[in-house]
């Protein structure tokens, strides 16, 4: 699996995430997985601005 198919992979769980914490935004655990989902976005951006940094 390449770094492109296993980024997408994870960005597709973290939307999916965000997908199923908003439809169940009433209940008790759908916001918590709407901020798993949005924490793990997040992660992911964060990693591949790491790996664009110059090696010092």
């Amino acid at each position: 699996m390449t770094l492109l198919q296993s980024t997408m992979l994870m960005l597709t769980a973290s939307c999916a995430l965000l997908l199923i914490g908003f439809s169940a935004r009433e209940s008790r655990w759908g916001p918590a997985l709407m901020m798993l989902g949005i924490v793990g976005s997040l992660l992911i951006i964060a990693y591949n601005i790491y790996e664009q940094l110059p090696a010092r």
